[in-house]
């Protein structure tokens, strides 16, 4: 639920409402049984009024298909694939719920692979097959988690995207994007 919150919404802005949001639905159960407005009433100086129908419907379908347990494999989270929730959001919750070695994909850590390694995708890179299994190459064995963070922290306060911080960036060696922007 964490994810869906952060979407267009800085960190920092969803932390009160995420907070509140575990205290009063802690488990899909609880969601599943709530009301729109109930909802609405704690993530709506979010914004983005869709997210409300979007967590319902998320938490609806992991009762009725998985008897309230989240799933842990992509297979399974794949039977969730739909409005709202995707290839990023099912790899977010198998690193940081579950510890799973797998790449996390949003644009943070798309437009550092893009511009590192001179990676081409087409547009909306992110759900780009290619660039998926790219990643997941770079992911270390057993650090899953510390590395997925890293990146997106790195793609928001370095790497940004309109006015990346080039000359002291620690990737400039090998940055194919920085090298050209700082010669």
């Amino acid at each position: 639920m964490a994810e869906s919150l952060v979407q267009r919404t800085r960190a920092s802005q969803a932390e009160k409402s995420y907070a509140e949001f575990l205290e009063r639905w802690p488990d899909p159960e609880s969601l599943a049984k709530s009301k729109s407005s109930d909802v609405r009433s704690v993530v709506g100086s979010l914004g983005l009024d869709y997210r409300v129908e979007r967590l319902r419907m998320i938490s609806h379908e992991i009762q009725e298909r998985f008897r309230g347990r989240i799933p842990d494999s992509l297979a399974e989270l794949k039977l969730l694939y739909g409005k709202g929730f995707g290839e990023y959001m099912a790899h977010a919750l198998l690193c940081f719920a579950f510890g799973q070695d797998v790449p996390v994909v949003d644009a943070n850590v798309e437009r550092i692979l893009k511009r590192v390694f001179s990676f081409r995708t087409r547009k909306n890179g992110h759900r780009d097959r290619k660039l998926w299994e790219f990643a997941g190459g770079l992911v270390p064995v057993g650090r899953a988690r510390e590395y997925n963070w890293a990146l997106i922290d790195f793609g928001a306060l370095v790497c940004t995207p309109l006015s990346p911080r080039c000359s002291s960036c620690p990737l400039l060696r090998i940055c194919d994007f920085g090298k050209t922007r700082t010669s």
